[in-house]
């Protein structure tokens, strides 16, 4: 064997144990490959997953808090209605026989000496004679305010620092939650 037919031989060798180099890091390349692929997959999915999860709480964090709404809109509803149903209520009250009567009986318990009473403009016009005749009857010295108060209807006596709250309005605000129930109740039935 000449020195060709070993060069030729270590040449030869050479490349069959590179081939072989080759395709091991072929194959060892392949595999990484794959298992880079499945790494990939499974974090994709873990992705999504996490993705979609996250979605899906902000999907239901946004439809509570839509509900949330509605429900605060319904009763901001309900409670207009409700308080334009006592407006009407009362409307109808001051407009009725039994008023003039409330006013009286309140007028006994509530006058002083000395006093200033406060009343709303329709009032005013309607009942200040009667009111007159009432102080006149207790006699007092007491006087009618021509300073008109923002109420529904009724009256408030004041003299110094102390008040006395004869008003629909406060009659209807200690009552209110009572009311509220049995207009619920009738609406409900």
């Amino acid at each position: 064997m000449g020195i060709e037919k070993i060069s030729q031989k270590i040449i030869d060798d050479a490349e069959k144990e590179a081939k072989a180099i080759i395709n091991i890091a072929n194959k060892e390349a392949k595999k990484n490959i794959e298992k880079a692929n499945d790494f990939i997959k499974i974090h994709k999915e873990k992705d999504l997953k996490k993705v979609k999860n996250a979605l899906e709480i902000k999907m239901l964090r946004y439809i509570a808090s839509a509900n949330l709404e509605i429900k605060k809109e319904n009763l901001k509803s309900k409670r207009d209605f409700i308080d334009k149903l006592i407006d009407k209520t009362v409307e109808h009250i001051t407009e009725d026989k039994l008023y003039e009567n409330f006013l009286k009986k309140r007028m006994d318990e509530a006058i002083i000496e000395d006093a200033t009473i406060h009343m709303n403009a329709s009032d005013y016009k309607i009942y200040k004679v009667l009111f007159e005749e009432m102080i006149k009857k207790s006699g007092y010295k007491s006087n009618i305010s021509r300073d008109f108060v923002d109420i529904k209807g009724g009256f408030i006596i004041k003299k110094g620092k102390i008040t006395i709250d004869c008003t629909l309005d406060s009659i209807i605000e200690a009552m209110y939650d009572e009311i509220l129930m049995k207009i619920n109740r009738m609406l409900v039935e």
